[in-house]
């Protein structure tokens, strides 16, 4: 029996909830297992299931597929297009619903070189980091999004998306300024986002962090992540945030949030002393 971590029938645009139902169709006809990843995923564990507002919204959708092969993934975006709802872009990972909203469908699992990253065929020109996605797959939750017929879909967990985030941070300057605002907006969020009382099971954090909330937010979070991680994500995780932090030229992941309008008011010392929180939860 699945249990449902949200029921959030209602409360996801009807685009959303459409796009989703013509996924999960057919992933089932494949044999194929998905979920969420994303901006959609931070708009569903955040604004739909706490009533927390991102600070941007988003009109794509992600989804990382588990795949054997890269005939299974080329199978999957055929099988899609062939609905008529769904058509081909230039991008080998992107299809467009209706001709014009984005699904972006990142493969993982038999397609990973050395369990890390992929090269997208034909040329193979193009790698993309696909770390952590094996983990966050495997402790995603489930959410409800439609009844009668239910509709019940997998989306990666806050800790697993901070994960994703913060590897894609890394390894796609494209996505830089995005996936840093996303991951402040988590790690300030993340003790409210359902999390309080499991926080206060781990009662040193706030003492050893001054009684700063946000750091303890993030130190928690830190935790989360590194308990969700295997070794060699865990390594890359604290690697790139302990470079950041050691480094001469500032800390770019904070100085990529505080070029986004929304955090303005946050001092460029506050944004370090956050990462650097996360990187001791991950430590711990």
């Amino acid at each position: 029996m699945t249990t449902i971590s949200h029921n959030l029938i209602g409360k996801i645009d009807e685009n959303t909830v459409a796009i989703l139902t013509e996924i999960d169709t057919i992933a089932r006809e494949l044999k194929l297992a998905f979920f969420i990843v994303g901006a959609t995923a931070r708009d569903i564990l955040l604004q739909h299931a706490h009533g927390i507002h991102p600070t941007r919204a988003t009109l794509d959708i992600d989804i990382g597929v588990f795949v054997s092969d890269w005939d299974q993934f080329q199978i999957l975006k055929e099988t899609l297009v062939r609905t008529g709802k769904f058509s081909s872009t230039r991008q080998a990972q992107r299809l467009l619903y209706d001709d014009e909203l984005p699904l972006d469908i990142v493969p993982f699992g038999g397609v990973a070189e050395d369990n890390s990253s992929i090269s997208w065929p034909p040329e193979h020109a193009i790698d993309m980091s696909i770390l952590g996605f094996q983990e966050c797959y495997q402790q995603a939750i489930s959410v409800l999004v439609r009844a009668k017929p239910d509709l019940v879909v997998k989306v990666v967990s806050l800790a697993g998306l901070a994960i994703l985030k913060l590897v894609s941070w890394d390894s796609s300057s494209e996505r830089r300024g995005k996936d840093a605002a996303d991951l402040l907006i988590i790690i300030k969020n993340y003790i409210a986002a359902g999390n309080i009382d499991r926080f206060f099971e781990e009662a040193d954090i706030l003492k050893a962090e001054d009684s700063d909330y946000d750091r303890s937010s993030a130190r928690f979070l830190g935790r989360e992540m590194a308990r969700m991680a295997g070794q060699a994500t865990k390594a890359k995780l604290a690697g790139i945030l302990e470079r950041e932090a050691a480094s001469s030229q500032g800390h770019q992941i904070a100085m990529d949030v505080l070029r986004r309008d929304t955090f303005q008011k946050e001092s460029y010392e506050q944004v370090v002393a956050y990462f650097n929180a996360l990187l001791r939860g991950l430590l711990d």
